[in-house]
């Protein structure tokens, strides 16, 4: 597109606003882009000749500008050695990717996950023709991101250098790229240097999954030139690989000028049990939390936060709204090596957590032991907090097979109209005693003639989650339901859905 088009046309547009009775329509230079096809255009009319010029002029714009001489060619994208996709599951992807507005959004949430992640697991590459729209479907669906930028690979990561839309396959692509270094491009040397923040995001996720401590070096060579912004993002990338010999720079970055960096790297060394952090927050809880008898707990808060504290993360004030002491003491109980609750008090954590809290600090207290358990990752304090009203954030500490027996529980006891969080925390294809209780929920719900749109959303989740062996009995749901109600249209539904994606997985068997 020339100067002289793109001036064109915002003169087209400026008499058209204002009307051609009070503004001649504009002149077209006979030696420009459109001054030959302008000669074709003879009409007396004012207006009517603005509208032919604006359509030359809207042409002349989409069709971008006359070839350049002198560029430089692009690099040639690295090779994919992994086989292609089997033609009938290329197909059902177009068909996934090419439904009608109201099949696609149904698509996309109920059967190309699956799909992206059955591709991944069989270790094909996406296929080459259906890239930009797998790429752009990613864009605005963030859930399909990982899979589409493993299974886009090299490829994917040249095509996203040349689209700003697809800036975000820089980010997420590089667990890929860890998995097979091989398959790194040259070009991705000089990214730390001179790439966009999302490939140096990437390149340094990448090299901290092949080697932790040239990710660290990398790094620390331009911290200091760093926005805080960024630093705060760049730290968070050490917690993939997280060991001892990063406590060095951790600590330091305590000193940061940036609050977020600051609170980044305290929370990183409170996982690292052995560290000067962890010790002196352990010390710090010794002095608050003490054993009282057989069954109860002595509480004493902090009275100030000292300059010390401040340093270690603990905020001066709570932006919660909290009592200052309490949230205080909670900061401390959570950032605390869960083993020294088990010096403190000599017993499980089971135990632990049946003695009895003075009331005032109780809340802060329990928070605090959840939220270590959570960092810490720690399955045996989850294990026991689970079920006593704790967070359900703790279920993710728990192997699956056992966060799905818990959820299977909470289902069969309160049903489904408050369960789909805990069910989108569960690993699909969802295990049998889930399933199962999901099905029987189902089932109760219909029977009992409930609000439907209360379980739209677990509806949509059982689709891609259950087995699909199950959808015979589902159908012998909908069946019993009626075809004319909302259940058996439901059920139906679920069940055409389950059969679909039975067929689908046999498709990557061609």
């Amino acid at each position: 597109m020339t100067a002289g088009t793109e001036t064109l046309w915002e003169d087209l547009v400026s008499t058209a606003l204002v009307g051609t009775g009070k503004r001649p329509v504009p002149g077209v230079d006979k030696s420009s882009a459109l001054g030959a096809a302008v000669d074709g255009i003879g009409r007396e009319d004012s207006a009517e000749r603005l509208l032919d010029l604006a359509a030359l002029a809207l042409v002349h714009r989409r069709a971008g500008r006359r070839p350049g001489t002198g560029a430089t060619p692009l690099p040639a994208c690295a090779p994919d050695p992994r086989p292609a996709v089997p033609e009938r599951a290329r197909g059902r992807l177009r068909l996934l990717l090419g439904s009608s507005t109201g099949d696609r959004r149904t698509a996309i949430a109920e059967l190309l996950p699956e799909w992206l992640a059955e591709a991944r697991a069989r270790g094909f590459r996406a296929p080459e023709s259906e890239l930009p729209e797998l790429l752009d479907t990613a864009r605005s669906h963030s859930e399909l991101r990982t899979d589409v930028a493993a299974l886009a690979g090299a490829r994917g990561r040249w095509l996203a250098r040349l689209n700003p839309d697809w800036a975000w396959a820089a980010r997420v692509a590089a667990a890929d790229v860890a998995e097979d270094p091989a398959s790194s491009s040259p070009a991705d040397e000089g990214i730390w240097q001179h790439g966009l923040f999302g490939e140096r995001l990437a390149h340094l996720t990448a090299l901290r999954q092949r080697d932790p401590a040239a990710a660290r070096d990398l790094l620390a060579r331009t911290w200091r030139e760093e926005p805080a912004e960024d630093r705060a993002q760049f730290l968070a990338v050490l917690r993939t690989g997280l060991s001892p010999d990063d406590e060095p720079f951790l600590e330091a970055a305590l000193d940061d000028r940036g609050k977020a960096v600051r609170a980044g790297a305290a929370a990183l060394l409170s996982t690292l049990p052995e560290s000067a952090l962890a010790r002196r927050m352990a010390e710090r809880a010794r002095a608050c939390v003490r054993r009282d008898g057989a069954a109860a707990v002595v509480v004493l808060p902090p009275e100030v936060c000292d300059e010390a504290m401040r340093r270690d993360g603990i905020a001066g004030t709570s932006p919660t709204g909290r009592e200052e002491r309490a949230w205080w003491l909670g900061e401390i109980v959570a950032a605390t090596p869960l083993s020294l609750w088990a010096d403190v008090f000599r017993e499980t954590p089971d135990r632990i957590l049946r003695r009895r809290l003075p009331r005032r600090w109780a809340e802060d207290i329990r928070d605090g032991w959840a939220r270590a358990a959570v960092a810490q990752g720690d399955a045996d304090w989850a294990r026991a907090q689970v079920g006593r009203g704790a967070p359900t954030r703790l279920l993710s500490v728990l192997p699956a097979d056992e966060r799905a027996g818990h959820v299977a529980e909470h289902v069969a006891e309160h049903g489904l109209s408050e369960a789909f969080q805990l069910l989108a925390g569960c690993p699909a294809v969802w295990p049998k005693v889930l399933g199962r209780a999901v099905v029987e929920a189902l089932a109760r719900a219909a029977r009992e003639s409930a609000y439907p749109w209360s379980f739209s959303g677990v509806t949509g989740l059982a689709a891609r989650s259950l087995d699909p062996a199950l959808a015979t009995e589902i159908e012998g749901l909908a069946g019993a339901a009626g075809e004319d109600g909302y259940w058996g249209r439901a059920f139906a539904d679920l069940a055409a859905t389950l059969r679909e994606r039975a067929v689908m997985r046999t498709e990557f068997d061609e």
